[in-house]
């Protein structure tokens, strides 16, 4: 299975990928930051970088960038470009890429409240 790890750089992508790398997956890290663990450095708001990221991807794991340990580290329109425009948008391109899977922090936190 390929699987697609937004966030690889950090503390929780980085252990994603870890964990997924030894179970035999295939997997592809990217993030704004280049570490060990990411494969790709680019936004998720740069349209054909996602396209071309999306190649063969069976799930995508979307790891948000800003979160509460961001707060004094990144702007108030990090946040909002990340969280609020881009990840959506590449859930948009990666449905129209074929991707069927997908995990998220927020999804799984939607789904337990339901």
């Amino acid at each position: 299975m390929k699987v697609l790890i937004t966030g690889s750089s950090g503390h929780l992508g980085e252990a994603l990928v870890r964990t997924l790398k030894d179970l035999n997956h295939e997997v592809l890290g990217i993030d704004l930051l280049p570490s060990p663990f990411t494969d790709k450095v680019s936004s998720i708001a740069d349209h054909s970088f996602v396209a071309q990221c999306m190649q063969g991807v069976d799930v995508v794991c979307i790891l948000p960038l800003c979160t509460k340990p961001h707060v004094a580290t990144h702007s108030r329109q990090d946040f909002i470009d990340t969280n609020i425009t881009g990840n959506p948008e590449f859930v948009g391109r990666s449905r129209l890429a074929g991707v069927k899977n997908f995990v998220t922090p927020a999804r799984t936190a939607l789904l337990e409240t339901h």
